[in-house]
């Protein structure tokens, strides 16, 4: 098995949070009497899309330590094989 995206691990607690919340937009527009479908689907998509933009300061946080991980990483790689080309 590979190594799981460590951006993705990050991101996870908060994609399983999205989905839940399409999860129940999805069921409240399609629970109940199919005449009023329309009449459920636009508050329905308002709140989602509503709940998916707080979302976003969490995934952001999350995400932060890992890329900064990362371009630490790949910066002090940089930086040694730099440092191998100079002159001695």
């Amino acid at each position: 098995m590979s190594t799981p995206n460590p951006v993705l691990v990050a991101a996870a607690p908060t994609l399983i949070q999205a989905v839940q919340l399409v999860q129940a937009a999805a069921n409240t527009v399609l629970t109940g009497d199919p005449l009023q479908i329309g009449l459920r689907a636009g508050p329905a998509f308002a709140i989602l899309v509503s709940q998916l933009e707080l979302l976003l300061p969490g995934l952001a946080t999350a995400e932060v330590g890992t890329v900064n991980t990362d371009v630490q990483a790949r910066l002090s790689a940089l930086v040694a094989k730099l440092q191998a080309l100079a002159p001695k």
